[in-house]
């Protein structure tokens, strides 16, 4: 399309603004709309076929004759000009269509000087409009979109197997629009939740806090994916936007940053000259590794499942296999392998963490804006007992995507540990806005006034995971403790009898904060029972030396929970993470053992 603006009778078309004009109104049409009445008006008012206006303005795209006449319709709109009495735009049966009037270009910059009043006052004139135009969209529109949610996008290819493309691509979607400051994006795990809704558009909206939405459907065909999308302002229903792509699945990453662009466009939020450089590069790779990488991320989604871990790290192997640029496969194998190596897996993390540190600087090497890359390094430096360095990528992923509801929730937790509570409850409170549906975000924003010794705020977060899923195991195993403490030893002993059908699905630290519960409630032998439990597991499976710690210390072997403690330092246990600020270790911090164990960890005031 060309930038050059022109005339057409009485009207005044920029096409770089997508606007037409007259001295009394201003219209936008859409880029494509804008395309057509561009190559109507370069054939100086001969007839444009149909196939002649498809190859310039779809080209390489296969398009129904739908799509052509929703830009005529838009275009007479526009002109206020009629298909019955065309003053602009003449139908040619069968054939095509023409411009009418004569078109004149109009030359940027150049006024003649005896006509300069005269133009002065088409300017003025034309400023006028434009603010009429401004202030006429405002008022349709209402208040700006300031928070988006993508919704599931629709598998419509042949096989079912593909559906994990169609969870894929709204993944990558809604990272890509995370990364816009000043715009809001819901988690995908959040949206998720209105797949096949029959709710309105409106209605899903308002309970995810969003001021937009969009949706669409994905089709996929051997290596060429189809992708058609529309957003839609979920305060009004109204359509705003809609585009159809095509493309090969190699080149899906750079088509999100394109999709990303124009959205921010069309919500009229400004990009900096940063982020747009980072959108508009080019994120080729292998299709088959971007769709392993796919199937994998896909995997990553519950990373309490140790199979889905040992599935997903195997898509990602044969991802880097396939193509060992490709970046984002690097950066979630290092988010699963820290899922392996904390406190949600079962692997000893002297193992896996050092792998998890080499993918994610491998992933920053190829590509230094992946923000996942950067929070699954923040995850791994906390780990490893590095905090000013965890902090530095906690802080670099969020500004890279201030939206990654699970990255934050990450660095809720390190500020937390870090006994930070006032930053801990602020980042944990955006996480929930960003993802209002997960009950982990709600556990953690509850440990968060927890440990800061806000124990009714805490306990209104629980309750509210709790709503979402009653069964939700970490909040189930912490809430008892806490209503112990708030002096409701009932439903202390309630919420712990949960778990006595499920001692096998438990993490062996889950079990160690149980029994320490059971102890403060005056059931000791129910803790010795775990404890012998536990004992038995060693014999057939890892069992990690906190659980031991927790228990012994509960019952006051003192000296045993010190030997346990320096096991769990010489094995690097990440739950160690919480050693200065859990009220666990409480009984052990008046012994010196204690201060040479906080020094091995390294915390520092």
């Amino acid at each position: 399309m060309t930038d050059s603006a022109f005339r057409v009778g009485d009207l005044v078309v920029t096409p770089r603004r997508c606007m037409i004009e007259r001295a009394s109104k201003a219209v936008r049409v859409k880029p494509k709309s804008m395309a057509v009445l561009v190559r109507l008006a370069a054939a100086d008012g001969q007839v444009v076929t149909r196939n002649e206006l498809f190859e310039s303005v779809w080209p390489n795209s296969a398009v129904t004759d739908d799509a052509l006449t929703q830009c005529i319709v838009e275009l007479r709109k526009a002109l206020g000009d009629s298909a019955q009495d065309p003053i602009y735009i003449e139908t040619v049966p069968k054939i095509g269509f023409r411009l009418a009037p004569p078109v004149t270009r109009i030359d940027d910059g150049f006024v003649p000087q005896t006509n300069r009043w005269k133009y002065v006052a088409v300017a003025a004139l034309a400023g006028i409009a434009l603010l009429t135009f401004t202030y006429g969209v405002w008022q349709e529109r209402g208040e700006p979109i300031r928070s988006v949610a993508v919704l599931p996008l629709a598998n419509l290819s042949d096989e079912p197997g593909q559906a994990s493309l169609a969870y894929g691509m709204t993944d990558l979607l809604t990272a890509e629009l995370g990364q816009i400051a000043g715009l809001g994006v819901i988690s995908r795990t959040s949206s998720d939740l209105f797949r096949d809704s029959d709710k309105t558009l409106p209605q899903i909206a308002r309970e995810l806090g969003a001021d937009a939405l969009i949706e669409g459907s994905v089709q996929h065909a051997e290596h060429e994916v189809r992708i058609t999308l529309q957003l839609i302002d979920g305060r009004t229903d109204r359509h705003l936007w809609s585009r159809d792509y095509r493309r090969n699945l190699q080149d899906i990453l750079t088509l999100q940053g394109e999709v990303a662009r124009e959205i921010a466009d069309e919500i009229a939020i400004a990009l900096s000259p940063q982020l747009q450089a980072r959108m508009q590069r080019d994120r080729e790779g292998h299709p088959e590794a971007v769709r392993l990488w796919i199937e994998g991320t896909h995997m990553l989604k519950n990373p309490g499942e140790p199979d889905r871990m040992e599935q997903a790290l195997k898509y990602f192997a044969e991802a880097v296999a396939r193509d060992p640029d490709f970046a984002p496969a690097y950066a979630s194998m290092a988010t699963a392998y820290v899922f392996q190596g904390s406190w949600l897996g079962r692997e000893n993390p002297n193992v896996v963490l050092p792998l998890a540190i080499s993918a994610g600087h491998r992933a920053l090497e190829l590509d230094p804006y992946l923000a996942d890359a950067h929070f699954a390094l923040g995850q791994i430096h906390w780990l490893n007992w590095q905090w000013e360095a965890a902090e530095r990528e906690y802080l670099r992923g969020r500004e890279l995507n201030p939206s990654d509801s699970s990255g934050l929730v990450g660095y809720t937790n390190f500020l937390t540990a870090m006994g930070r509570y006032d930053e801990a409850v602020e980042i944990g409170m955006q996480a929930v806005r960003l993802d209002p549906f997960s009950p982990l975000t709600y556990n953690e924003l509850a440990f968060a006034y927890w440990s800061a010794g806000r124990l009714d705020k805490a306990m209104e977060w629980f309750d509210k995971s709790l709503q979402l899923d009653p069964d939700f195991h970490q909040t189930v195993l912490l809430i008892p403790e806490l209503y112990l403490q708030l002096g409701q030893p009932d439903l202390a002993l309630e919420y712990l009898e949960r778990i006595q059908d499920k001692l096998d699905e438990l993490l062996s630290q889950d079990l160690g904060y149980a029994a320490a519960t059971y102890v403060n409630l005056g059931r000791e032998d129910k803790a010795r029972e775990l404890l012998e439990y536990l004992q038995e597991r060693m014999q057939t499976e890892p069992v990690r030396a906190f659980a031991f710690v927790l228990i012994y210390n509960a019952l006051g072997e003192h000296d045993k929970a010190l030997d346990w403690l320096e096991r769990a330092v010489d094995e690097r246990e990440t739950s160690l993470i919480w050693l200065k600020e859990d009220y666990a270790f409480d009984g052990l911090r008046q012994y010196p053992r204690f201060d040479d164990i906080l020094s091995r960890v390294q915390f520092t005031d």
